[in-house]
């Protein structure tokens, strides 16, 4: 049964318990990495996030406040509060949060997986609103989760991916890693020297991408950077050419043909195919995009 707004406190406080608690009804999986939605674009400022759909002009919609992270995936919200509660939502805007996970550090969104790292390092992932979280793995410092796939690097740098189930085997896919993006066909990299790396499948030829990057991000056929300068470029495909995009950016977002830029003064902005960047607010310390489902 979803939480209702007006019983969501109750409800947080009654579930803060170590490890994970589960809620809500199930999601329906769709093929690919997101589920069918309105193009969407969040937003958290001071803890508050707010997310808008459509246009770039259209208007925001306040969602939450006293988080610490969220994420949207086609029709899909989630967020982390400050005490470690993971909400999500599904359908419109205004539909009401269910309380999925306590306990928690940090999470992913697929269109029907959940996946969350609690502070000791271990990571679980839950197919549906209502199923058992798998355990996953431990000394996990950075994940990614997909329709078909989960991803992790170690501790120790070393990037592994599963494909299929959750408890299909883990296949090891280089190491020196400090970060792992995912798709559902590709896998790319960022080495702890700063350069990045993407492969096709699990077991294709790593191909050199760039050096100095601080923050990488994979979408479709896209690769987005953003440099250790603040600089942020994008390509189409492992061997095209990089365009620039923006300066003085600590996050880029990609989704669909929308490209989103955080910039380092707090400013968001976002652009259409080739068009020009469109301001979106200011103030923020994260952005989040979301394209409907192909």
């Amino acid at each position: 049964m979803r939480v209702t707004k007006n019983i969501l406190g109750r409800v947080i406080a009654a579930s803060l318990i170590t490890g994970i608690a589960l809620a809500g009804s199930q999601f329906a999986a769709s093929a690919g990495e997101l589920p069918a939605g309105a193009d969407r674009i969040g937003v958290l400022r001071n803890g508050h996030l707010s997310v808008k759909e459509g246009s770039l002009f259209a208007a925001w919609t306040s969602q939450l406040g006293d988080l610490r992270k969220f994420e949207i995936a086609g029709d899909l919200i989630g967020a982390l509060t400050t005490d470690g509660s993971l909400l999500v939502k599904e359908g419109k805007l205004t539909a009401e949060w269910a309380l999925q996970a306590t306990g928690v550090q940090d999470f992913r969104l697929s269109s029907n997986r959940i996946a969350v790292l609690r502070a000791d390092g271990s990571l679980a992932v839950t197919e549906g609103l209502h199923g058992p979280f798998v355990e996953q793995a431990t000394g996990v410092t950075d994940f990614e989760v997909t329709n078909n796939r989960i991803g992790i690097v170690t501790t120790a740098g070393t990037a592994l991916v599963k494909q299929g189930g959750l408890t299909a085997s883990w296949v090891e896919q280089t190491a020196g890693a400090k970060d792992l993006e995912l798709t559902s066909t590709r896998v790319g990299v960022v080495r702890t020297d700063n350069s990045i790396a993407v492969r096709d499948g699990l077991a294709g030829t790593w191909i050199e991408q760039a050096s100095g990057v601080d923050k990488l991000a994979l979408a479709g056929d896209r690769i987005g950077v953003v440099r250790t300068d603040g600089s942020v470029a994008v390509k189409d495909g492992l061997f095209g050419a990089w365009s620039e995009q923006a300066g003085e950016a600590s996050a880029v977002e990609l989704a669909g043909d929308r490209i989103g830029v955080l910039r380092t003064d707090g400013t968001v902005a976002v652009k259409v195919g080739q068009g020009s960047f469109v301001d979106q607010t200011a103030g923020a310390q994260q952005i989040g995009l979301a394209a409907p489902g192909a």
